[in-house]
């Protein structure tokens, strides 16, 4: 789905509705994101709707997902000290969006970080050039 296939009242509804996950992720990952590696933190009000995204650059050919997963988990814990207890995390990064092992790592790193955080995670996404592609986890609430 692409952002402009969103539904009008897709700010009225959380964003792990899975009738909006994606165009939710495609409006907020930007080309150059994708282009260049980011790791976005959909931070969501208590009913899952979108409250803020925060893009935290990386280079997914050179950083490693446990310094990815470290600069995440302190960022939720402040959100969390904020009262942000609920997130969907974006892999922006170029090539296919067919999950690699290094998309596994760095959901593994999202999770522990939100463990540590007292955060949960709801999905995991990844916004590549061609499209986005949902990760599905056992725990996600976006489900298909």
């Amino acid at each position: 789905m692409r952002f402009e296939d969103l539904p009008r009242d897709w700010a009225q509804r959380p964003i792990t509705d899975p009738a909006v996950l994606e165009g939710v992720v495609d409006l907020i990952a930007t080309d150059q994101s994708r282009d260049d590696g980011a790791t976005y933190l959909l931070l969501c009000h208590a009913n899952r709707r979108l409250l803020q995204p925060v893009c935290l650059p990386d280079e997914p050919r050179l950083v490693d997902p446990s310094e990815v997963g470290e600069r995440v988990s302190l960022a939720l814990t402040e959100a969390a000290r904020h009262g942000v207890h609920d997130v969907v995390m974006v892999i922006a990064r170029p090539g296919r969006s067919s999950a690699t092992p290094r998309d596994h790592d760095l959901r593994a790193a999202f999770e522990r970080a939100c463990r540590s955080a007292g955060v949960t995670l709801h999905a995991v996404a990844v916004a590549a050039p061609e499209a986005v592609t949902v990760l599905r986890g056992a725990g996600d609430s976006a489900a298909a």
